[in-house]
């Protein structure tokens, strides 16, 4: 063959050789299966960052909720009932845990008082609404306002707190201690 007629074939030898193609098609689908990865990554690691968010916003509304505390002011007495049997009636003082904390609703939609001995456990109610049914231990609860008014007790305000107890088993009598949190 002459030097003419290879500079001939050289173009289609060429052409007849895909294996620069082939390597560029390999390359092609690389660069997809890179996109679509990152853009599934994107998604989900959105979908993690929005979802961790909002648990942490769950968990700051729940502190928020319980760090509006009150705490008991003197002494918690408690009054016998006509025949002198047993307490029937306990009264203390509240006042807000600290200078800084939160206003506490004392409203009968946004407070839940539960009376608990080692016998027996009962949310009181607001305002009394005793079933009068014999042998039925009941509770209730009323607040009166020392310094302040209104359902929210403020920094500041103090609140005489008045529970109600009747038809307890056992009786609440004279010699159990009733524990005042510290």
């Amino acid at each position: 063959m002459s030097r003419v007629n290879e500079l001939y074939y050289i173009p289609a030898k060429i052409l007849a050789d895909q294996r620069g193609i082939t390597g560029l098609e390999t390359a092609i689908v690389l660069i997809a299966f890179v996109v679509v990865a990152s853009v599934f990554a994107f998604a989900v690691l959105n979908t993690g960052l929005l979802s961790s968010e909002k648990s942490k916003e769950a968990a700051l509304g729940g502190l928020e909720e319980t760090s509006a505390t009150l705490s008991i002011r003197g002494n918690v007495i408690a009054a016998a009932n006509s025949g002198k049997t047993a307490i029937d009636t306990l009264k203390f003082n509240l006042t807000p845990a600290s200078t800084s904390s939160e206003s506490v609703d004392l409203s009968t939609t946004g407070t839940v008082v539960t009376y608990l001995d080692e016998n027996q456990g009962i949310n009181c109610q607001n305002p009394q609404a005793f079933d009068s049914v014999p042998d039925t231990a009941e509770c209730s609860w009323s607040a009166a306002w020392l310094i302040g008014s209104g359902d929210i007790v403020d920094t500041g305000e103090q609140v005489e707190m008045i529970v109600i107890l009747t038809n307890l088993t056992p009786l609440l009598t004279e010699k159990k201690r009733v524990l005042r949190p510290s």
